[in-house]
């Protein structure tokens, strides 16, 4: 009979968890009922998302260090510009602000469908950003079409695409049930003994973190593979750059076909690209110089390699906020140059290509 009611309620519990870890509505009131400074709160890592994953927090030189942010860039041209951003992760906390000279700022969360409708008194900019190691795995097919539809009034809340349930699952799913059952306060100290003793022990951290070789930075484990297509050192034959080059052609021509008058391919370089360069297998800039690709590109892979300032967070997979900040300077220096080229064509119907 106990054993009955203990299953029975194993099986609810896990109906009920997995519910909650789906909706939106419940994951937010339970974030927003769990105080952190209990027992039973969530834990809490300011530091870097790799040293929430890895429990490396009491190592100091991986956590986030002030970074010099370089002065905000004075308007450059006209205001003309409606820049719709794609993005993900890396561009989160971008904002309008950051541009110069341009009229309206769209961000669209990349994991959810884009909706929106084109002003066509304005120069309509997109910029599909992505991070280095998701770039195979979004073009590996031109699915990406399907989730960018010109249906929808425009609207001015630049997170409203964030909050469209378009899925059974939640995307997040696997990080909410993370929180639901493991990530409390009471269980860390098991979670953080272990991670020591894999740190001062074994010189290695735990689950899908690796250490950098010089001990500097944590990487996520995919991006140093030599195994997963999101790694920065596993080989990529050429007919593979050129398949990856005519996927992302197609996406461009439905692009400029839906009216954009600029679509540009910004990829990220991962953080084990920049800060442990050897044996890089080189995606960013092959892809970039490729003949056959014929989108515009925005090099932010050149300018950081052949920087001496560090511009990512030591603990974490994204750019500081001075990697942030020169990206978007590199964006607005892209776009100057793009309306420059849009005045002189906006009598007729040339296509802007590459730069």
């Amino acid at each position: 009979m106990m054993k009955k009611i203990f299953r029975d309620f194993f099986i609810l519990f896990g109906l009920f968890t997995l519910w909650a870890s789906t909706s939106r509505v419940a994951m937010q009131y339970v974030v927003n009922r769990r105080d952190v400074n209990t027992w039973w709160g969530s834990y809490q890592c300011l530091h870097g998302d790799l040293i929430s994953m890895s429990y490396l927090d009491f190592v100091p030189v991986f956590r986030n260090a002030p970074v010099n942010i370089p002065p905000t860039r004075d308007p450059i041209g006209p205001k003309n510009t409606a820049l719709y951003l794609y993005g993900d992760s890396y561009s989160w906390t971008v904002k309008k602000t950051d541009f110069p000279s341009i009229a309206d700022f769209y961000f669209f969360n990349r994991d959810l469908p884009m909706r929106y409708h084109l002003d066509s008194t304005k120069r309509n900019v997109l910029i599909l950003e992505i991070s280095e190691r998701m770039l195979r795995d979004v073009f590996q097919d031109s699915r990406i079409m399907n989730n960018v539809k010109d249906t929808l009034p425009r609207s001015r809340n630049r997170y409203a695409a964030l909050f469209e349930l378009k899925s059974l699952f939640n995307p997040l799913i696997n990080q909410n049930l993370q929180c639901n059952l493991f990530n409390y306060n009471f269980i860390m100290p098991m979670f953080e003994t272990k991670a020591a003793l894999n740190y001062y022990l074994f010189n290695r951290a735990s689950g899908d973190v690796v250490i950098s070789d010089d001990r500097q930075f944590l990487f996520l484990r995919t991006t140093v593979s030599r195994t997963s297509t999101a790694s920065s050192y596993i080989p990529i034959p050429d007919e593979d750059i050129d398949r990856l080059a005519d996927t992302i052609n197609k996406v461009y021509d439905h692009l400029i076909a839906a009216g954009f008058d600029e679509v540009y391919l910004a990829a990220i370089p991962n953080c084990a690209t920049i800060m442990q360069p050897a044996g890089y297998n080189g995606l960013i800039p092959r892809l970039y110089n490729n003949p056959k690709l014929r989108i515009a590109t925005i090099d932010a892979y050149t300018t950081f390699k052949n920087t001496t300032d560090v511009l990512y967070y030591h603990g974490d997979t994204h750019w500081n906020m001075e990697g942030e900040r020169i990206w978007t300077n590199i964006v607005s220096d892209q776009l100057a140059r793009g309306a420059m080229r849009y005045k002189q064509t906006s009598a007729d119907t040339t296509t802007i290509h590459k730069p």
